[in-house]
């Protein structure tokens, strides 16, 4: 398993992340929004938890880690796109939508210790398929900029999106499935707390992080104040 510290920095960003979404909730729906969101996560979670803890995504991968993926992607494009995500992303400036993507860069360092420690395979790495940590240099130059000029956000945001795609493919393609490259070792990070959150709260995140600045982008005629941004 990875070493104490690379395993503390992926706690404090998983950490960094869910603090993020409970503070969007309470800025979109105040303190009663704040408590309903973490109350939902929270059960969430502990539900994508007992799929780890139980050992069925060990002991089977097909099908239990698609359906752990599936989980995750269904509840995210379910908040996504709903109407409460509408008011996120109506309340959350469009610099902190674009900067929030930031987390992807030293998530991505956690990522290469990882692999160099050989606990997860190369291709999860920039050394191998995965660059996704380009996406969070991007956030971080384009964050200051994006609330004056929306064409930078829709280009951070587009980056971002196309990478995290990429993401998507290599963990199924790293991963102990039948159709899967065969890497060593194989990607079991969904097996083993607490680095199986890597799915639900960093993958979750910056999909729905995306999914919220595509919102806040196509609202028509939305002020660029920065109270609205």
């Amino acid at each position: 398993m990875p070493d104490l510290v690379s395993t503390a920095l992926f706690c404090l960003i998983v950490a960094g992340i869910l603090t993020a979404w409970v503070v969007a909730a309470y800025k979109a729906a105040g303190v009663e929004g704040a408590f309903v969101t973490s109350t939902a996560t929270s059960a969430w979670l502990g539900l994508l938890t007992l799929l780890t803890v139980s050992g069925m995504l060990e002991a089977l991968p097909m099908p239990f880690v698609p359906l752990f993926i599936g989980l995750v992607l269904v509840a995210v494009l379910g908040v996504g796109l709903s109407p409460f995500g509408r008011t996120l992303a109506a309340a959350i400036p469009i610099a902190a939508l674009v900067g929030f993507q930031a987390f992807r860069l030293p998530l991505e360092l956690v990522l290469h210790s990882w692999a160099e420690q050989g606990t997860i395979p190369q291709t999860m790495t920039w050394t191998g398929s995965n660059f996704d940590i380009f996406s969070g240099v991007v956030a971080l130059i384009a964050a200051p900029f994006a609330a004056k000029h929306r064409w930078v956000a829709w280009g951070a945001n587009l980056v971002g999106t196309a990478l995290l795609l990429n993401v998507i493919r290599v963990v199924a393609y790293s991963s102990p499935l039948p159709f899967a490259w065969g890497v060593e070792p194989p990607l079991a990070l969904a097996m083993h707390l607490p680095y199986s959150w890597i799915a639900p709260v960093c993958v979750g995140g910056a999909l729905l992080g995306h999914i919220l600045l595509t919102r806040k982008l196509l609202q028509k005629g939305a002020p660029m104040t920065k109270e609205s941004q």
